[in-house]
């Protein structure tokens, strides 16, 4: 991801906030030269290595992208929202402002039935929540074989937070607050994520 020098987010907790706060993912992989990629939801586990998991269904050939090659992408994004040259008090070009975090790690592939349950339920926990009536996964573990699971050791983060902050502080405001006054629940998330870095 290209990342001029104003957009680069360093504080390795705000990254993983964020991926954690955006984890329904894309999972890119390239087999033959030709890119794939899945969007699924990821569970980040902050161990002694930073790992993100996940599984494919078996139908899914892109798990036999992981077994052959197993240097992956994942990304992650946030909010984002068009920005029109008209809000800033100089000169400029429409952009967009979004959020974004790339992973590059090493993945292995994970046929475990013990493991593959043990993924499933953490990831059911994660999204239900501790609602009275979340859902408990509660299933023949032959149905489990229908999916493969994934573990990637995180090896490097990028992060971009493009938030106008190449432009002067005026400038910033009145994307701001043009955003603010939107619709757009995705453009009021930028304006709200821009608030907190001016």
């Amino acid at each position: 991801m290209h990342i001029p020098k104003y957009f680069a987010e360093h504080d390795q907790a705000e990254i993983l906030r964020f991926i954690a706060a955006h984890a329904f993912g894309t999972l890119v992989t390239v087999d033959a030269g030709v890119p794939c990629a899945s969007h699924i939801p990821f569970l980040l586990e902050q161990g002694e290595t930073l790992t993100l998991s996940g599984h494919l269904a078996k139908a899914n050939p892109q798990w036999q992208h992981l077994a052959a090659n197993p240097q992956v992408l994942a990304m992650f994004q946030g909010a984002h929202a068009y920005v029109s040259p008209t809000w800033y008090e100089g000169t400029g070009v429409p952009t967009w402002n979004y959020t974004a975090v790339h992973v590059y790690g090493t993945v292995r592939v994970i046929h475990d039935t013990a493991w593959l349950k043990a993924q499933v339920e953490r990831l059911s926990h994660y999204y239900e929540g501790d609602t009275p009536n979340a859902w408990i996964p509660a299933y023949p573990d032959k149905m489990l074989e229908a999916i493969v699971g994934f573990e990637i050791t995180i090896e490097s983060l990028q992060a971009k937070y493009k938030l106008s902050q190449n432009r002067s502080a005026a400038d910033q405001h009145n994307v701001m607050r043009a955003l603010e006054a939107s619709s757009s629940e995705n453009e009021r998330g930028v304006a709200a994520l821009m608030a907190q870095r001016l």
